[in-house]
């Protein structure tokens, strides 16, 4: 409100006053009369002058980034809100103390937003992002040497993003696995192939694969959520290997009746996870690797070569199947690679 001053001003006292500022504004000096003797700063809304900034712009894992809040102006001078965040968690307490500096230690997104506010309002500057991306990681394996059948989300499909409708597998036994059932779409995205509970994938009907003497698969998978029925990551016919989830319990499963499952641990929902599961027929073992990495086995008696004829995978999943890897091993032969060094190799790239 006016502030009015009761009684007489000598005109000296106001002589030469050009500014007149309370609590840092500029405000206007009246005479009785009206008259403007020092005028009024007019307030104006914040401004944007310079956007701000994360810089160097091509940042990577292990360098050291400084932040640029930008520029802006009004009347009166407005003041910044901001935040800093790595996918949508603020990390603007790990900054170095006293600096708006830091060293990127992990990949993902990250995310300058500012705000500029004065008595008149507040503006939005455009925030600054910078991804970085995880470091590549080189298979160990050559994978389409030594497997029967090896998928990851680099693997060639018919169909669109939003609807495969077949995956053909890397691998000696060239497989192609095609969309089977019915309900919603398989996707592909950089993270792999997305299932919801609908269509599956499935092979064509195979024969004589080297498989007489073992055979083994490992799942890269994230499941959201359990679906209908036991999820197949992993099944199909003949005599073969079979990894489920079954009612949040994951499971190596056998051919031979009455031997059970092979418990792998329980799902952590959301979670990327690898298990693997192999039958031996030579020593009649079913053994898997589970959740931890520790190898569990179960005596498998009475187990008969293993002579897959089809396989099916991601029947009644909820989740990304990020790869999977078939190993047979033949008729007197030696593992082409181990189940153990494929659990590795695949654990180093998550």
């Amino acid at each position: 409100m006016p502030v009015e001053i009761i009684g007489e001003v000598h005109p000296a006292l106001l002589s030469g006053l050009s500014e007149v500022h309370f609590r840092g504004t500029k405000v206007a000096v009246l005479n009785a009369l009206g008259d403007t003797l020092v005028a009024a700063e007019t307030l104006t809304l914040p401004s944007i002058l310079e956007q701000p900034g994360v810089l160097p712009a091509t940042a990577g894992l292990g360098d050291s980034i400084t932040l640029n809040l930008g520029q802006a102006e009004g009347v009166p001078a407005p003041v910044a809100a901001w935040d800093f965040t790595l996918n949508g968690v603020s990390i603007k307490s790990q900054l170095d103390a006293g600096m708006m500096t830091m060293e990127l230690a992990e990949p993902g997104e990250y995310v300058l937003s500012v705000e500029w506010t004065n008595s008149q309002g507040t503006v939005r500057a455009q925030s600054a992002s910078l991804v970085v991306a995880a470091p590549v990681v080189i298979p160990t394996i050559d994978y389409p040497t030594v497997t029967l059948a090896y998928l990851n989300a680099a693997s060639t499909y018919a169909g669109t993003a939003q609807d495969v409708t077949s995956i053909s597998a890397a691998g000696q036994s060239h497989l192609v696995f095609s969309k089977t059932g019915s309900g919603t779409a398989i996707q592909r995205t950089e993270a792999g192939f997305v299932f919801a509970g609908g269509y599956y994938l499935q092979s064509q009907t195979v024969s004589g694969l080297p498989t007489t003497d073992g055979i083994f698969a490992v799942v890269d998978v994230t499941i959201t959520s359990y679906g209908t029925a036991a999820t197949q990551l992993l099944d199909g016919t003949g005599t073969t290997i079979k990894l489920r989830n079954n009612a949040g319990n994951l499971q190596a499963v056998g051919p031979v009746s009455g031997l059970g499952a092979l418990s792998l641990g329980t799902v952590p929902y959301g979670t990327r996870l690898i298990i693997g599961g192999q039958l031996d027929d030579v020593l009649d073992v079913l053994s898997g690797h589970d959740l931890s990495g520790a190898v569990v086995t179960a005596a498998h008696t009475g187990l008969a070569d293993p002579t897959p004829t089809r396989f099916i995978s991601g029947r009644y999943l909820n989740g990304t199947l990020h790869r999977l890897a078939l190993v047979g091993r033949a008729e007197g032969g030696s593992w082409p690679v181990t189940m153990q060094e494929v659990i590795a190799d695949f654990r180093r790239g998550v």
